[in-house]
Parts: C-alpha cells; sequence; structure tokens
C-alpha cells in the first residue's frame, strides 16, 4: 500500500469524523434548546415543591438503617 493511498484514507476519515462531530454538536444543541423550552413551561411553585418533596423523602429514606448502610457499602466499595 503507498503512502498516497494512505494519507487519502486517512483524509477521508478525518473527513467523516469532522462531520460526525459537528452532527453531534447540532443534536446536542437541539436538545439544550428544546430542555430550556420545556423548563420555562414549568411553573417555579411548582418546581421548588417537587424539589422540597424530594429532599424531605431522600431525608427520610437515609434515617432508616438499611439505607444508610447500603450507602455506605456502596461508597467504599467504589474506591475499589
Amino acid at each position: 500500500m503507498s503512502l498516497k493511498i494512505l494519507n487519502k484514507q486517512i483524509e477521508e476519515c478525518r473527513q467523516d469524523a469532522e462531520k460526525q462531530r459537528r452532527s453531534a454538536i447540532r443534536l446536542i444543541n437541539q436538545q439544550q434548546r428544546e430542555a430550556s423550552k420545556q423548563l420555562r413551561a414549568i411553573p417555579l411553585p411548582a418546581m421548588l415543591g417537587l424539589a422540597f418533596a424530594a429532599g424531605f423523602i431522600i431525608e427520610k429514606l437515609w434515617q432508616l438503617p438499611r439505607t444508610s448502610q447500603i450507602v455506605q457499602l456502596m461508597l467504599s466499595m467504589r474506591t475499589f
């Protein structure tokens, strides 16, 4: 295989990768726009109430002995 053919293949792969990168960036930007549009539709008091309720439930679950033991075990296993 000559260097010319190899360089041509490398250039084609580079162009394909660049097309994929641009497409991925377009998709990410589109998803961000859609997510921000959906977030604007949710009223602020509803978001705050949901966050408060979720925090309250997580706090109650954390106070259970088994839950905190499981989480501590998971965190200790993560270090290995």
